[in-house]
C-alpha cells in the first residue's frame, strides 16, 4: 500500500510540473488607433495558436523564447524575450485581488435577526449626501451619477480638457555658386583676318567673330574711345601698355535666407484630440542666376481639424506670394549667357551699357550687352499669387464611412517681359505683359464600405470627383484673350478584400471608372483597374523572412492641362541662328474636341524582406500611351493635336539595409535604387511623321514613328556604305544635305545611393547618383567654335597641314592637308565657321553621363529641456561634386527650362552647387 501512495505522489508530482512547464505571456494589446478592443487576435506565429483580448485588451498566450506575437492584421509585432514570460499560475494570482472575507450583509438577514445590528459606516444609507473634490481622487473625473436601484449607482466619466502649445522656427541660409560652364579661350580678341594679316576689329565696326590676333600683341592707346575707357587697341610698341583681357563672367556667389514659423494647438480631452490648429508663415528669399536676379516667397497656411460627436472636420487655408526680379519665359536668362559668353575679351561689359547716344554699349548691334539686358525698369516683372481653401468632413456609420470634400483655389500671374529699345532683334524694343487668372473647383464625395473581419476582409467604395477649372490668357503683345473652361465628372467605383492566415496574406482590388468632360470628343465609361497581391511570412519558419508579389493592370484617360501653356514651342520656328528673335506670344487656340489620351498599364513587382533589416524589391512597367497630343503649327495658328501612340517601359530595383549596427550608438541605413526606362514612339499620325516637339527648325527632337520619343535629329556627315567620311575638294569633311537622328537622350540607367548614418544624436546622410549613356547636342560649344570664342578653337587654330580621314569624291584616301585657320582666306572659310552658325550638329553630339554629390547633410539634435523642446543644427551641401562626360553645363539641365528639352544644351543655365545652414528651434 505504501508503494502505491509513493507511486501516487510521484505521478502527482509529474503531472504538477509538466503543467507547469508551459510558460505564458502577458500584455496588454491595442488596435491600430491605440485603444484597447475586445475579442482582438493576438497570433503566436510559431506556435500556431492565438488567444482574444478582454474589453481592456489584455490577454495571455503561450509562448517561448524568441516567439514573434502579431497582432492588428500583422501591423505591429512582438517578439518574446525570456524575461517576459511567467507561469500561468503566477499571472493568474498577480490578477486576482488579494481581499479578506467580508460578512455578508442583506436586509434580508435584518428581518430574521430580533436585535439590532452595528450601523455599517459603509453603507450607503450612511454614506455622507455631499461630496467634495476630497472625497476621492477621481471625483473629478465624475460628470454624472444615476442611481439604478437601491444599491447601484450609474457613473459617466469626464476627461480633463488640456490646452497644448507647440512648434518651431526654422531660419536657413544658403550661398551659390555655380557648377561648370562651357570654358572659353582667353587669348585672342575680337577681330578677323585681312590682306593675309590678322587684325582687330572694334566694336564700330559691328564684327563678331573673336578670329583676331593675341591680345600679348596688343596695346591700349589710352585715347578717348566711346567703347572703352582705355581707348583702342593697337600693336605693342614703345610707349603703349600691354593690354590685358576682359573678363565677363556673370555668374556671381550668391546669398539667400529662409525663415518658417509653425504653431500648433491643440485641445485634449483625456488622451484624445478634439481640436487642432495650426499656422505657418514662412518667407524664402532665393538667389536666381545672376546677382541681380531674386525671388521672394511669402506664404501663410492654416489648418483646423476637430472631432465633434463622431464627425472628423478638416478645414486648410493656404496664401503663396511669389515675386521675381524676372522670370525666363522669353529666355531672357539664356540670352544673357550667350551674350556674355560670346563677348570677346577685348571688350568690357562692366565699363558701362550706354553710349552717349542712349543705345546700348554691346562689342556689336547684332549682341547685346548681359547688363543691359538685365537693367529692369520695374523692381519685379513677375508677379503670382495662390489661394486655397479646402473643407472635408468624414463620418463613420457603423461599417460604412462617408467623407465629403470641398476646394476652390484662385491663381493669378503677371508676366512682364521686355526688351528695351536697341535690343539685338528688337531695334526699337519689345513689350508684352502676359496675365493669366486660373481657378478651380473640385468635389469630392467618398464611400467606403466594409464588412467582414481580419480573416477576410471587405470594402466596396465608391468616389465622385467634379471639377470646374477656368483659365483666362491676355498677351498684350498680341492683344487676344484666351479663355479655356472645363468640366469633369470621374466616377471611381472599387472592389477589394484583403485574407489572412497563419503566415499568408492576399489582397486584391477591382474597379472601373467613368471620365466625363465637355472639352472631350467623346466620353469614357470603361477604365477598368485591377491589382492583387499575395504576402508569405516566415518562409521556411525563418523570423521576418517575407515574400510579396504584386501585379496590376490599369486603365486611365486624360486631357492636356488648361493652364498649361505652349507658347514655348515657338522656338520650332526658328533657326538656331535665329534664337535671338524668340518672344513666345502665342497661345493655343483651343483645349476642346480632343480625343482623351489613353494610357494601359501593365506592372509587377516582387518584395524580399530578409529579417527586419534587409529588403529587396524590384517592378516592371510597360505604359502604352494612346492619342497623345502634341503642339503644332498650322495656318500661323499654335493648335494641339492628337497625334502618336507611344510606349513607355522599362524596370526598377531598390535594395536597404535597415539599422546596420556598426559600433556602440553607431547605426547606418544604406539603400540603392537602379532605373532603367525607355519610350518609343508607335503610330504617328500621317504627315506628322518626324515632327519637332522641341528645339529649333534645323536641330530638334521628334517625334519620329519607331524611334524614342524625343531623339535628336539634325545634320550629319556624309559617309560611304562602310561608314567613312567624304572628303570635299577642299579636305574638309563633307556635310550631307538633309537631316536624321543622331542622337538619343534616353540613359542606359539611373542609380541613386543614399547612407544615413546615426551616432548618439548626430545625423550624417550623403545622397548620390550615377547616370550611364544618353546624348545630347552641344549648341553652345558649337556656336562657341563658330565665332572663335571655344577653348578648343582657341587652341587649335594654329594647326597647319592637317589630314582629315575618309575618302574623297574619286573613292580614294584623302591626302588633301588643311590649315584650321589661314588669314590668308575668309575667316567664313576655317575649320569652325565653314559650316554655319550651328556647324554640322553630328560632330557636337556628346556623351550625358555623370556622377553627382546631390546632397550631404550633417544635423544636431540638441535637447533643451526634458520635455520635447530641441534645437536641430543642420550643415548641408548640394551638388558639391560633379562630373560629366559633356562640356558646358549640367546635363541635367533643360533646353530654354523646357520640362521635355532634355538632351538639347543651346546656352543651358548651368546647374549651381550650394552651401548652407539651417537651425530648427522646436517647442
Amino acid at each position: 500500500m505504501n508503494k502505491i501512495y509513493a507511486l501516487l505522489s510521484l505521478f502527482v508530482a509529474s503531472f504538477f510540473f509538466a503543467q507547469n512547464s508551459q510558460l505564458y505571456y502577458y500584455g496588454q494589446f491595442l488596435d491600430p488607433k491605440g485603444k484597447a478592443q475586445n475579442f482582438l487576435k493576438v497570433y503566436n506565429k510559431n506556435g500556431g495558436i492565438y488567444e482574444m483580448t478582454d474589453e481592456k485588451g489584455f490577454a495571455v498566450i503561450a509562448a517561448k523564447p524568441s516567439d514573434t506575437l502579431v497582432w492588428n492584421g500583422g501591423k505591429d509585432r512582438l517578439v518574446i524575450r525570456s524575461y517576459g514570460l511567467e507561469e500561468l499560475k503566477t499571472i493568474l494570482q498577480r490578477r486576482i485581488r488579494k481581499e479578506t472575507v467580508k460578512n455578508i450583509y442583506t436586509k434580508d438577514y435584518d428581518n430574521l435577526v430580533s436585535y439590532k445590528q452595528e450601523a455599517d459606516p459603509y453603507s450607503v444609507e450612511n454614506a455622507e449626501t455631499a461630496l467634495s473634490k476630497d472625497s476621492d481622487r477621481y471625483l473629478l473625473t465624475v460628470r454624472k451619477i444615476r442611481q439604478k436601484n437601491d444599491t447601484v449607482y450609474k457613473i459617466k466619466q469626464q476627461y480633463p480638457q488640456n490646452l497644448l502649445i507647440g512648434g518651431s522656427f526654422t531660419s536657413s541660409f544658403e550661398v551659390k555658386s555655380r557648377n561648370a560652364i562651357s570654358e572659353t579661350q582667353g587669348r585672342f580678341v575680337q577681330g578677323r583676318s585681312d590682306n593675309g594679316m590678322l587684325v582687330w576689329r572694334g566694336p564700330e565696326t559691328n564684327e563678331m567673330f573673336s578670329f583676331g590676333p593675341n591680345i600679348v600683341e596688343l596695346g591700349f592707346n589710352n585715347q578717348s574711345y566711346e567703347y572703352d575707357v582705355n581707348g583702342k587697341l593697337v600693336p605693342l610698341s614703345d610707349g603703349i601698355f600691354p593690354a590685358k583681357a576682359y573678363r565677363n563672367d556673370l555668374f556671381k556667389t550668391m546669398v539667400g535666407f529662409s525663415n518658417q514659423l509653425k504653431i500648433n494647438v491643440v485641445v485634449k480631452k483625456g488622451y484624445y484630440e478634439t481640436l487642432r490648429l495650426s499656422v505657418d508663415l514662412g518667407q524664402h528669399k532665393d538667389p536666381m542666376y545672376f546677382n541681380d536676379q531674386v525671388t521672394v516667397t511669402s506664404n501663410v497656411k492654416a489648418r483646423a481639424n476637430a472631432n465633434i460627436k463622431g464627425y472628423a472636420l478638416n478645414a486648410a487655408f493656404a496664401y503663396d506670394e511669389n515675386m521675381a526680379t524676372d522670370a525666363n519665359r522669353t529666355g531672357l536668362f539664356n540670352r544673357m549667357y550667350r551674350n556674355a559668353l560670346l563677348t570677346p575679351i577685348s571688350f568690357s561689359n562692366e565699363q558701362s551699357i550706354l553710349l552717349p547716344n542712349g543705345s546700348q554699349r554691346s562689342y556689336s548691334r547684332f549682341a547685346d550687352n548681359p547688363l543691359f539686358l538685365s537693367e529692369r525698369l520695374n523692381k519685379y516683372n513677375y508677379r503670382s499669387n495662390s489661394s486655397r481653401f479646402s473643407f472635408d468632413l468624414s463620418r463613420t456609420f457603423g461599417k460604412f464611412k462617408l467623407n465629403l470634400s470641398q476646394s476652390y483655389e484662385n491663381d493669378r500671374y503677371l508676366n512682364s517681359d521686355l526688351y528695351k529699345p536697341s535690343t539685338s532683334g528688337f531695334t526699337n524694343g519689345i513689350h508684352n505683359a502676359r496675365t493669366q487668372h486660373n481657378t478651380l473647383l473640385q468635389s469630392n464625395i467618398l464611400g467606403n464600405y466594409s464588412f467582414g473581419n481580419y480573416d477576410f476582409k471587405n470594402i466596396f467604395g465608391f468616389n465622385f470627383i467634379l471639377n470646374d477649372q477656368k483659365s483666362e490668357v491676355f498677351n498684350s503683345l498680341t492683344n487676344i484673350e484666351s479663355r479655356y473652361q472645363r468640366t469633369s465628372q470621374d466616377y471611381l467605383f472599387n472592389y477589394s478584400f484583403e485574407l489572412h492566415g497563419t503566415d499568408i496574406e492576399i489582397g486584391s482590388n477591382v474597379g472601373n471608372s467613368f471620365y466625363i468632360s465637355n472639352t472631350s470628343k467623346k466620353n469614357i465609361y470603361w477604365l477598368p483597374k485591377a491589382n492583387a497581391y499575395i504576402r508569405f511570412d516566415d518562409i521556411f519558419d525563418w523570423s521576418d523572412f517575407n515574400v510579396r508579389a504584386s501585379g496590376a493592370y490599369t486603365e486611365m484617360s486624360s486631357e492636356p492641362q488648361l493652364t498649361n501653356s505652349y507658347s514655348f514651342y515657338a522656338t520650332t520656328l526658328l533657326k538656331a541662328e535665329n534664337s535671338g528673335l524668340y518672344f513666345p506670344a502665342d497661345e493655343a487656340v483651343t483645349f476642346n474636341g480632343l480625343s482623351n489620351t489613353g494610357v494601359k498599364e501593365w506592372k509587377t513587382g516582387l518584395r524580399l524582406d530578409a529579417g527586419p533589416k534587409i529588403s529587396i524589391e524590384g517592378e516592371y512597367f510597360n505604359r502604352g500611351i494612346f492619342n497623345d497630343v502634341f503642339p503644332v503649327y498650322e495656318n500661323n495658328r499654335l493648335q494641339l493635336k492628337n497625334l502618336a501612340d507611344h510606349t513607355y517601359k522599362g524596370y526598377e530595383f531598390n535594395f536597404s539595409f535597415n539599422r546596420l549596427r556598426i559600433g556602440s550608438h553607431f547605426f547606418s541605413t544604406q539603400k540603392v535604387s537602379f532605373y532603367k526606362y525607355r519610350d518609343v514612339a508607335g503610330r504617328v499620325e500621317s504627315g506628322y511623321n518626324n515632327l519637332a516637339v522641341a528645339g529649333f527648325s534645323d536641330v530638334y527632337k521628334t517625334l519620329t514613328q519607331g524611334q524614342v520619343l524625343g531623339a535628336v535629329m539634325g545634320s550629319y556627315w556624309e559617309r560611304t556604305a562602310d561608314g567613312q567620311l567624304i572628303i570635299d575638294a577642299s579636305g574638309y569633311p563633307q556635310k550631307a544635305a538633309g537631316m536624321k537622328i543622331i542622337a538619343d537622350p534616353t540613359p542606359d540607367f539611373i542609380m541613386k545611393f543614399n547612407h544615413h548614418f546615426i551616432f548618439k544624436r548626430l545625423t550624417l546622410d550623403i545622397d548620390w547618383e550615377w547616370k550611364k549613356g544618353g546624348q545630347l547636342w552641344n549648341g553652345t560649344e558649337a556656336v562657341l567654335d563658330y565665332y572663335g570664342r571655344s577653348r578648343t578653337s582657341g587652341d587649335q587654330r594654329d594647326i597647319k597641314n592637317y589630314i582629315f580621314a575618309g575618302i574623297n569624291a574619286n573613292g580614294n584616301t584623302n591626302e588633301t592637308a588643311v590649315d584650321f585657320y589661314d588669314p590668308g582666306r575668309d575667316v567664313l572659310q576655317n575649320r569652325w565657321s565653314r559650316y554655319g552658325y550651328s556647324g554640322v550638329a553630328e560632330a557636337y553630339i556628346q556623351k550625358a553621363d555623370y556622377v553627382r554629390i546631390s546632397n550631404i547633410s550633417l544635423s544636431a539634435n540638441l535637447p533643451v529641456n526634458q520635455i520635447k523642446t530641441s534645437l536641430v543644427l543642420t550643415f548641408y551641401v548640394g551638388n558639391i561634386l560633379l562630373w560629366q562626360a559633356n562640356t558646358g553645363a549640367d546635363p541635367n539641365q533643360n533646353f530654354y527650362d523646357q520640362e521635355n528639352g532634355r538632351g538639347l544644351d543651346f546656352f543651358n543655365l548651368p546647374s549651381f552647387r550650394t552651401f548652407g545652414c539651417m537651425v530648427s528651434f522646436k517647442f
